[in-house]
């Protein structure tokens, strides 16, 4: 089964993509940038610019802002053993995760009335597919936080 996520990038991601782009050029945002402007680019150039320009300014932006915005939309085809991981149970969590302002695994599993561990558990399962992270403040508490804007399964 396929499934279409609309989802926001990590700091971490973000951080990755642009060093690949750094990689696979030889060069710095601002050096390729300055490259791009004095050249006429192809299109493949013109696209590797426009989502590079993207990547550093969401970079900046949280820098100088605490503010990381910088969607993408990925297909993923799941096995069938993956697609029975996201249960009922599992997509109501992340729906609520999304609706609620939350400050930890505790006071989400309250406020859904729910087991503490097995919210823990489903959380850990909605991480590894990349819909929630774990962030560390006030202490040692994990504070979950949805990435996903929006999940739509497409039956083949």
């Amino acid at each position: 089964m396929l499934i279409k996520i609309i989802r926001n990038l990590t700091l971490e991601e973000i951080d990755a993509r642009i060093k690949r782009f750094e990689k696979e050029f030889g060069m710095s945002f601002e050096k390729f940038e300055e490259h791009f402007l004095k050249h006429k680019p192809d299109a493949k150039l013109t696209t590797v610019y426009f989502e590079w320009v993207e990547l550093v300014n969401s970079y900046k932006g949280y820098i100088e802002e605490g503010q990381l915005d910088y969607t993408v939309e990925e297909i993923k085809d799941l096995k069938p053993e993956q697609v029975a991981l996201l249960a009922p149970k599992r997509i109501e969590l992340l729906y609520q995760l999304a609706a609620l302002r939350v400050d930890s695994i505790n006071d989400l599993a309250t406020k859904i009335r729910r087991n503490v561990k097995n919210v823990y558990q489903d959380l850990q399962v909605l991480r590894k597919f990349g819909f929630v992270r774990m962030n560390r403040r006030k202490g040692r508490s994990l504070i979950p936080e949805t990435l996903v804007k929006e999940v739509t399964f497409l039956i083949r």
